[in-house]
């Protein structure tokens, strides 16, 4: 025993480390590899099967100690680096986008890893995590929980806190779908039979705008009137209003791009007239001091209008809450027979019907503030089975030459 601890000693210095035997035959070796601030040794210790490998684990830790290596991390879980990491994430992330991933982690990922030391957490333990989301039925959670925990390793090995990134060989495995999913945007006819109820309602005017520009819920309800530029017929997105654990938020636009200018149509420029003209009126009528039907002079109305500046606003001026819009649109979908669609549905069938009415595909990218025409390409783009019937062409009218035009 002494002749290891002098030979440990010689190499690692003395009084820096030492390598012991143990009645097990295995090989205990223990290192101070700095100082605490306040003086404090900072050891670390480990065992392995044989000396040589002792020898190899002691030189390992005292060299990531000195690049910054395992400092906390062999005691850090990885519930405690998510939290940093998200902190970290903060001036990046727009709020809605950072209350998401807090829920994520709390419902999702702490609740079976949590626990477990960031170094430790294994491919394995990720597939189950994904595995058992996908058997809830929980697809887009999925994919998002893997997002998170992707951005948190990378960091982490960035940092060298950890040696390898589980998240790079193991992905959440796409579901099997064994029925046609349903289309995420209206057809024009659905269009046509749902723009009636919208009109006829002062609930429906944002919906019949959304249809018309493809905005997003955010942007709609973020839209103010000083946004607004009747002659020019534009609107400028600036901000995007979010509802971040049910309170209201205003937000800056969802990326770089999303920042722009839109171009409105006439029927666009129309919508927005009935709405101030709507407004105005709703606004005289809740007036301080207004005299109110039914009830004796003097009597003071509960309800009075807020000049809040928003385009798109409830009775009393007000803005409307994005994650209100569902019920309402939900029930104006019975009311015309329609199909029930999502909020977000309506930006898909804008961006479909443009596409299908042959408006250039970066046109459309841009007037819906997106990165780059692919991903509005991808995910964005719905064939309707109308163009399928439309394009059933016949073989000999495809290998026909196509008459040579001269200028």
């Amino acid at each position: 025993m002494a002749r290891a601890k002098a030979k440990a000693d010689q190499k690692a210095g003395n009084g820096r480390g030492s390598i012991d035997p143990l009645p097990s035959g295995k090989y205990r070796w223990r290192i101070t590899v700095g100082l605490k601030p306040d003086g404090t040794p900072i050891r670390k210790t480990g065992t392995a099967p044989s000396e040589r490998e002792a020898w190899a684990a002691m030189t390992q830790a005292q060299a990531d100690h000195l690049r910054g290596g395992v400092a906390a991390p062999d005691r850090v879980t990885l519930r405690e680096w998510l939290d940093r990491w998200l902190e970290g994430k903060r001036p990046s992330l727009a709020a809605k986008t950072h209350h998401n991933y807090r829920k994520l982690i709390d419902l999702h990922i702490s609740p079976t890893l949590g626990r477990k030391r960031l170094q430790e957490v294994r491919p394995a333990d990720l597939r189950a995590l994904y595995t058992a989301l996908g058997a809830a039925g929980l697809t887009d959670t999925q994919r998002q929980t893997h997002n998170i925990l992707h951005g948190a390793f990378s960091e982490a090995l960035r940092l060298e806190l950890v040696m390898r990134d589980p998240t790079a060989v193991v992905r959440p495995q796409p579901v099997r779908r064994d029925a046609p999913q349903e289309e995420k945007a209206l057809t024009a006819e659905e269009v046509a039979a749902l723009l009636p109820a919208l009109q006829s309602s002062r609930w429906g005017l944002i919906f019949e705008f959304m249809l018309h520009t493809g905005l997003r819920r955010g942007e709609a309800c973020g839209l103010k009137w000083a946004h607004v530029d009747l002659e020019a017929g534009t609107i400028r997105i600036t901000e995007n209003l979010v509802t971040v654990g049910g309170k209201s938020q205003i937000s800056t636009p969802k990326t770089a791009k999303s920042a722009r200018r839109v171009h409105l149509s006439r029927e666009a420029l129309d919508c927005l007239n009935r709405q101030k003209a709507l407004q105005d009126f709703e606004r005289a009528a809740l007036a301080p001091g207004q005299p109110v039907p039914g009830h004796p002079k003097g009597y003071e109305r509960k309800r009075v209008w807020k000049d809040t500046g928003y385009v798109f606003t409830g009775l009393s001026g007000v803005p409307f809450l994005p994650d209100k819009l569902k019920r309402y649109l939900t029930a104006f979908c019975t009311q015309a027979g329609v199909r029930e669609v999502t909020v977000h549905g309506l930006r898909h069938t804008h961006a479909s019907l443009m596409l299908r009415r042959g408006v250039p595909l970066e046109v459309v990218s841009e007037k819906l503030g997106h990165s780059r025409p692919s991903f509005t390409a991808d995910v964005y783009r719905t064939v309707y089975q109308s163009e399928h019937e439309e394009w059933a062409v016949n073989l000999s009218d495809l290998v026909k030459a196509r008459p040579r035009v001269v200028n």
